[in-house]
């Protein structure tokens, strides 16, 4: 097994004892930055800061009217989020796309379940997948909220009309039957102009049989800041892909879940 080494840099200074952390794994990349009191530094391939996670958000600890707590981070795997606590409560990042620019945001929901099935067979080579588009909806003023984003939706894809800078956040909840289901995705898609009907996928979140010992059904939280021109498409799609399962049928289904998510399509312009 190969053993890793990480250098950790403690540089005290002053007559009150300021103390700045490094934790590099290169020595010679030991030194902390100056304005900060803790550099987290990683080479390539980047390794990621993991937060503290909870089953759900209930179970974190939440103080009230504690400053010195707000702004602590926590990742609920429940629903895939990751909350801000603001001193008081608990929010998920995703409530503030709504409360700082709701003018320049548009948001297009799940009007009915997408259910994918196949059947891996009996011969080599074992195995199938399934696909499907995710029904998109709005319904004027509590659905397309945005006064100063300029979207339409036809036949489950989004066009977006005017050229800009737009974070893109998408989510569902799934569940799985039948045998050996691999793996679960649900993907962002975007098509060229010169291209409308040719989409690729751009961004994905996965399920995969390896999580089953989580003890969860898959949540699907993505986002994606992302340049775009007018008159280039959006939509979502579902994926699922079988191993071995000759005599029942694999299905999963992406659909909305009051406890565990909303699926929906969420378009926010960003005006610098």
């Amino acid at each position: 097994m190969k053993k890793h080494y990480f250098f950790i840099s403690l540089l005290v200074y002053g007559a009150s004892l300021h103390a700045q952390i490094a934790i590099a794994p290169n020595p010679s990349d030991h030194e902390p930055h100056q304005n900060s009191i803790l550099d987290v530094k990683s080479s390539t391939p980047s390794k990621a800061v993991l937060f503290p996670v909870v089953s759900q958000i209930t179970d974190a600890a939440d103080p009230d009217n504690d400053n010195g707590y707000r702004g602590a981070i926590a990742y609920s795997k429940n629903n895939a989020v990751i909350y801000e606590h603001d001193g008081t409560n608990w929010s998920s990042i995703y409530n503030y796309v709504v409360e700082v620019k709701p003018q320049y945001f548009a948001h297009f929901s799940r009007s009915s379940n997408l259910n994918l099935s196949c059947n891996g067979g009996f011969l080599p080579p074992y195995g199938c997948t399934a696909t499907g588009i995710i029904p998109l909806t709005n319904s004027g003023g509590s659905d397309f909220q945005g006064s100063s984003t300029n979207l339409s939706l036809a036949s489950n894809v989004v066009t977006v009309n005017e050229t800009g800078l737009y974070r893109v956040t998408y989510r569902s909840y799934a569940t799985f039957n039948g045998l050996n289901t691999d793996e679960i995705q649900l993907r962002l898609q975007k098509s060229l102009i010169a291209t409308p009907t040719v989409f690729s996928t751009i961004d994905s979140k996965s399920f995969t049989s390896d999580n089953d010992n989580l003890g969860y059904s898959p949540v699907f939280n993505g986002s994606i800041v992302i340049q775009v021109n007018a008159g280039e498409k959006f939509r979502l799609q579902g994926f699922m892909q079988s191993g071995f399962s000759p005599l029942i049928n694999s299905s999963t289904s992406f659909q909305n879940n009051s406890t565990y998510g909303i699926g929906e399509l969420i378009f926010e312009k960003i005006v610098l």
